[in-house]
């Protein structure tokens, strides 16, 4: 493909340019978002992992603090006795009551256990510390209780967040607990264990610090929240996709917007050691988005102000070729002006030369052109005198008046007058303007009249029915399309019948419009049939002397809608006659 020097020039310095200062500028802001996500992976990583010291250290007290309290010998004692016997001896019971009372104490030494209990191996707590609990409660039955897997190997579990429904003034409470095994080293079976439970708070592990800056600490039981701070961004929708990604064991990962929340965040997860919670740091990332938005907003001003700046240089360079230029262009006035016989000088410029002989060309075309548009004004022409003889049949305006002077001797004023409503609606409708668009429903008015005015010379032996879909009657369409086809019909369908019967059908199927015109009269030849609708396929006025009337209403309804518009006939025996008019939309 040939292109002009001063184009190439221009398309390439401004593609090389521009190209340059995108890929500068991408590298910039990838650079820079990039730098910055890491520094937010780094701020949330220090984050939690000091967390997860913290948590680690606590826990840790904790957990020496159970195991002591669970491996005392009188609590060893009282809890055998209580699981080995059917009915219990208050005297002894009460003994050993004392003591577990005194060595459960030891746990005051973490200020953060609210209570404690310990479970048999019956699954109802034997001995508690702190609030009274629901007596007959099932910790078996609870889901929370099962879900710690205390039939494995791990010596001691953590729960996730569960209710205190087994304490008797806690009930609508929720809380985290330690569970640590009492074992009996002379019991031999381990399927049934007795268990101390402690519950504890989670608030000198977790500082909440949705109020003191821009990032949240979560806590994790493989993909169930244990801990979630109740100022909590995330919308549900979010934490599940936490939670997805979590089963995937994904150190850091984005969570996208959602309806409820138009914000993504970056989440760090670290595993405790000690508890096996995932410790997870959530950061929103309105800034990274902010600081995006920033670097590419400065990236299209640079771009914009590189091509105002090429569009500058490109001027200026190409000011070398402009004389030749200006000569083609004081040229191509001439031929604005009107003038037909305009030479160009051979230029020094290949392009220019080019220009100049396809000007030459152009105005070779136009004198053509030209030519063959005045011919086919005056074809246009003739075959529009020709569509305003055919408006009104003389043969037919004769055969009214003739009525109309028949009535008129038999004194039939009101059908004299009926007659002459009639014609003077026609020829009102039909002469002024014969070539404007009207909507559907006046052209069925108008077609309807002529109808009753031939009903009198027929002595109403014309019957008609008309139906139009509602939305199609403001639809506009050429004027006098459809009472020529009731004429065909009348004067050819009927001319060996007494009486008949025409129906005029308007109707939308979607992406076309059909309007049929229907008689039930005399059948067209299927030969003539044939060859009628290949004349509408194929030719125009201009070549035909027969059904002239049905090409030039084709040629028009061509012209109005286009080249898919036109008129197909359907005529069979046993069968009505149609005049099909296509309108597509």
């Amino acid at each position: 493909m040939k292109i002009s020097l001063r184009k190439q020039m221009i398309f390439s310095f401004s593609t090389v340019f521009i190209l340059l200062i995108v890929i500068f500028g991408s590298l910039i802001l990838n650079y820079n978002i990039s730098n910055y996500q890491k520094q937010s992976f780094d701020y949330v990583q220090k984050i939690v992992k000091a967390n997860i010291s913290l948590s680690d250290n606590y826990l840790e007290q904790l957990i020496t603090v159970s195991k002591i309290v669970a491996n005392d010998s009188d609590i060893l004692k009282a809890v055998t006795y209580r699981n080995s016997v059917k009915e219990v001896d208050y005297s002894v019971e009460l003994y050993n009551q004392r003591n577990v009372a005194a060595k459960i104490k030891q746990l005051d030494v973490l200020n953060d256990i609210t209570n404690a209990l310990i479970i048999g191996n019956d699954d109802e707590y034997l001995y508690y510390y702190g609030s009274s609990p629901v007596r007959g409660y099932h910790f078996g039955a609870q889901e929370w209780f099962t879900n710690a897997n205390l039939m494995s190997n791990k010596y001691i579990h953590f729960t996730n967040f569960h209710p205190t429904d087994y304490l008797l003034n806690d009930k609508n409470k929720q809380t985290v607990s330690v569970i640590v095994p009492i074992l009996n080293a002379n019991q031999y079976s381990i399927s049934k264990r007795a268990y101390l439970m402690c519950d504890f708070n989670l608030d000198p592990i977790i500082v909440d610090s949705s109020s003191k800056g821009n990032s949240q600490i979560a806590i994790f039981d493989g993909t169930n929240p244990v801990y979630f701070t109740n100022k909590s961004w995330l919308a549900e929708s979010q934490k599940a996709e936490i939670a997805e990604s979590l089963t995937k064991e994904q150190k850091s990962f984005v969570i996208s917007k959602t309806k409820d929340n138009p914000v993504s965040y970056l989440v760090v997860n670290e595993t405790s050691k000690i508890s096996g919670w995932s410790i997870l740091g959530i950061m929103p990332l309105t800034e990274l988005e902010q600081m995006r938005t920033t670097n590419t907003t400065f990236v299209i001003v640079i771009i914009v102000i590189a091509c105002i700046l090429v569009v500058f240089l490109s001027g200026w360079i190409s000011r070398s070729i402009l004389v030749p230029i200006n000569s083609l262009i004081v040229k191509f006035n001439e031929i604005a002006a009107g003038r037909r016989d305009v030479s160009f000088k051979e230029s020094r410029s290949i392009e220019i030369n080019s220009i100049a002989i396809n000007a030459e060309n152009m105005l070779n075309n136009i004198n053509h052109l030209t030519d063959e548009i005045i011919e086919e004004q005056k074809r246009v022409a003739s075959a529009q005198f020709k569509v305003l003889q055919h408006q009104i049949n003389p043969h037919f305006l004769n055969n009214v008046l003739q009525s109309i002077k028949a009535m008129a001797v038999c004194g039939d004023v009101e059908s004299v007058s009926r007659a002459v409503t009639l014609l003077g609606k026609i020829l009102s409708y039909s002469v002024y303007n014969p070539y404007e668009q009207v909507g559907l429903q006046e052209e069925l008015s108008y077609t309807e009249n002529y109808i009753l005015l031939q009903n009198i010379r027929f002595n109403n032996l014309i019957t008609y029915t008309m139906h139009c879909d509602d939305h199609l009657q403001h639809f506009t369409v050429p004027k006098l399309m459809i009472q020529p086809l009731v004429e065909n019909a009348i004067e050819h369908g009927f001319q060996n019948h007494q009486e008949g019967h025409i129906t005029i059908v308007a109707e939308d199927v979607g992406h076309e419009i059909y309007i049929a015109v229907t008689n039930n009269g005399t059948v067209v030849d299927a030969a003539e049939v044939n060859r009628l609708n290949e004349v509408l396929q194929s030719e125009d006025t201009y070549k035909q002397n027969k059904s002239i009337g049905l090409l030039n209403l084709n040629q028009r309804l061509k012209s109005c809608f286009g080249p898919e518009a036109g008129i197909q006939i359907f005529s069979r025996e046993g069968m009505n006659t149609s005049i099909v008019i296509t309108i597509p939309k």
